[in-house]
């Protein structure tokens, strides 16, 4: 079981034993930091989205009881640590203490209380508060999480950054989705949004920093501040981008395309980052209507598709071809569960296929975005590789919210491109997750990955859990429930003034400063 000892202050003392002798860094405090990303947040309301181009954003902003650490594993933030009852049932947080909000307050339990039970309502990932029965205050400094039954991903589910379960005031989580202020406990406080142009954010001066770690450690640690300011420009456009990180007028880019990370690699100025594996390149298929409801149409789209062209043409060669839904070395991937029906590229195959399912030329319509170019570039190779063996097809480009916000509709798209990254990145309970339960992305719930779900979340053993996700894998690939296309890398990029910066699952502007 998770005590506080194994995931509360030992933690700290395992990393300053790890950090002494490190040598010592002149820090600089000052300066507005300027970062691009390709899409504009459908929300600043942390809890209630799942969005790369939010999250990037947000995590500046709100922090969370746990978080993860620099390689994904849960790491106390706001709670100085768990104890976990024996029977699984009962998890007591003692919370840090003098934590302030940017509006001043200091946090209480009261808060976590109402921000935990605002989650379950409102929250992206909100079947993580399902199991839970009652939330407890015995005092300012504690709060009790019980369960109605055991759950082990407990921990990991209020520790993701995919919606991450910020801890805001209390008289904020009475308030719908998007309704609150936009008030944390993050090294950084909310200044403005403006569609379409920017975000701005100041540093917060009272922020409380974690002193039972030495350093940042993923999306917690000990967080320093330097920059006074930072702005999050809205620039789809690849080349824009490149353009102002050369210039200067841009700071860090959120991604840097590949073909323009090899053009200036002997650029002094600049500063790049490759990430690999970032995220699953895939194809979802939508259950609810159409041809995709068809288990023959479905599994002929899998036979269709060659995943070589797709990834090498969407990644500009930055990819590798894996058929797991959770990455290899991991604790839960499956090995080759499902393997043989990965990359199949038989066009007769799927042309049988198409027939058995009794397809009469339907339109099928591929959404995806023109945000990020991966995403365009995906649809527009697997609408002519399916086009090939009959299918009528017809491609989509809209924006990223528009994109995001149309798939949640059970009619208007049949296929949607989608860089599934924070999923994976945090275990099998994400990925499960957003195939499972009462809203999965293909709209119609599948048994066996249900009971899959229900293994995953519901056992104490190990093993248990690591066959619950093989049998997720296997039916994936059985019921062509939606298609991995394989893993996808990225490149993040700052100017070479940037000071310590390094690169993780958002462009962190925190421990990093101007020279």
């Amino acid at each position: 079981m998770i005590t506080r000892r194994t995931l509360g202050k030992g933690t700290a003392a395992g990393l300053a034993a790890a950090t002494i002798g490190a040598p010592a860094i002149a820090q600089r405090r000052g300066g507005e930091v300027v970062i691009a990303q390709q899409a504009q947040p459908p929300s600043l309301d942390a809890a209630t989205t799942t969005a790369q181009a939010s999250r990037n954003i947000n995590l500046h902003i709100y922090e969370t009881l746990f978080a993860r650490d620099e390689v994904g594993n849960p790491m106390p933030d706001l709670a100085e640590g768990v104890t976990i009852s024996s029977d699984g049932l009962t998890y007591t947080f003692p919370l840090r203490r003098g934590v302030k909000f940017h509006n001043g307050k200091v946090m209480n339990s009261a808060d976590v209380k109402a921000s935990l039970e605002r989650y379950g309502k409102v929250g992206g990932s909100a079947f993580i508060m399902r199991p839970v029965d009652t939330i407890e205050t015995p005092d300012a400094n504690t709060v009790v999480v019980k369960l109605k039954e055991p759950y082990p991903g407990f921990i990991a589910g209020i520790s993701s950054p995919r919606a991450p379960c910020a801890i805001i005031p209390a008289e904020e989580a009475g308030k719908e989705a998007g309704k609150i202020e936009i008030i944390g406990t993050g090294p950084f406080r909310f200044v403005e949004y403006r569609p379409d142009s920017h975000v701005k954010l100041a540093r917060f001066d009272d922020y409380v920093q974690n002193t039972n770690f030495r350093e940042r450690d993923g999306f917690g640690g000990k967080k320093t501040a330097h920059f006074d300011g930072v702005t999050i420009r809205f620039m789809p456009e690849a080349g824009a981008r490149t353009a102002g990180l050369q210039t200067g007028e841009l700071h860090v880019l959120e991604a840097l395309a590949v073909p323009a990370a090899q053009r200036l690699k002997d650029d002094r100025n600049v500063r790049a980052y490759e990430m690999m594996p970032w995220a699953f390149q895939t194809l979802m298929m939508n259950h609810a209507q159409g041809p995709t409801s068809n288990l023959a149409f479905r599994r002929a789209v899998q036979a269709a598709l060659d995943m070589e062209e797709i990834m090498a043409i969407s990644t500009d060669g930055l990819y590798r071809l894996t058929h797991g839904w959770q990455h290899p070395g991991t604790t839960y991937f499956a090995g080759d569960v499902g393997k043989e029906l990965y990359n199949l590229k038989d066009q007769n195959r799927a042309r049988a296929l198409l027939r058995e399912s009794g397809y009469r030329n339907e339109e099928v319509i591929v959404l995806c975005d023109s945000s990020f170019s991966n995403h365009k570039a995906t649809g527009e190779v697997a609408a002519e590789q399916l086009k090939a063996i009959g299918v009528n097809v017809k491609l989509v480009v809209v924006d990223w919210p528009t994109a995001f916000n149309q798939r949640t509709r059970r009619e208007g798209w049949h296929l949607w491109t989608l860089m599934l990254g924070i999923e994976p990145y945090e275990g099998p309970y994400g990925v499960v997750g957003f195939f499972s339960g009462h809203a999965p992305v293909q709209h119609e719930r599948d048994p066996g990955i249900e009971a899959a779900q229900t293994k995953l979340t519901t056992s104490l053993a190990e093993a248990d859990r690591k066959q619950a996700v093989a049998d997720f894998q296997r039916r994936m690939y059985d019921q062509a429930i939606s298609i991995k296309c394989g893993d996808v890398g990225i490149v993040q990029a700052t100017r070479a003034n940037v000071v310590n910066y390094k690169p993780y699952r958002i462009p962190r502007m925190w421990d990093c400063w101007f020279s």
